[in-house]
């Protein structure tokens, strides 16, 4: 990661949230997020391990260096670390997003208000047309958070979008038309 610096990668600001890449310092908050109702919706077999955190921060932190095709922040809600989203550009004009939010900052807008930051990134950064995220269809919480967050339902998923089983949905978000200012 040499001639990089976290000043180098954007930080997204919204109303009441600030997205920012996460660095080593932020482990341990992070590894105590994951709850019970987060190991349901990724089908984890209980809490992720300390080094798996640890794995994922460095992982993610690399893909910024290396201009790769997964991008990842945390969300804050002031000086509290939410949650967190990533965007994956998977070619053919789209983007894969996924996101989490920790238990006590859960219900205050926090993915809701990240998801349309971070699309709007993927459009001016990425060759996609389309933001997309597969959500468990008994998820009804972030199904409407994705609802809330601009994108619409557009069918059952194909398996080949997802890791998780079940039967998953596909809610996309349109890179937004340009508009004609020469009226």
């Amino acid at each position: 990661m040499a001639g990089t610096a976290d000043s180098d990668w954007p930080v997204l600001v919204g109303a009441r949230v600030v997205l920012r890449v996460l660095t080593m310092g932020d482990v341990d908050t992070w590894h105590a997020g994951d709850d019970v109702e987060q190991q349901r919706w990724f089908e984890a077999p209980g809490r992720a391990p300390r080094e798996n955190v640890v794995r994922y921060i460095r992982e993610t932190r690399e893909s910024w260096a290396s201009s790769g095709s997964k991008r990842a922040w945390g969300i804050w809600l002031g000086d509290v670390l939410a949650g967190g989203i990533d965007v994956a550009d998977r070619g053919q004009g789209s983007a894969y997003l996924s996101y989490v939010v920790f238990p006590a900052s859960r219900r205050k807008g926090a993915a809701s208000e990240s998801i349309p930051l971070v699309a709007a990134w993927a459009f001016e950064n990425w060759p996609v047309d389309r933001v997309v995220a597969t959500i468990d269809e008994r998820n009804l919480a972030s199904r409407a958070t994705a609802e809330r967050a601009g994108l619409t339902y557009d069918g059952i998923a194909d398996p080949s979008e997802y890791g998780e089983s079940g039967t998953m949905l596909r809610y996309v978000l349109h890179r937004p038309a340009i508009q004609n200012t020469h009226a």
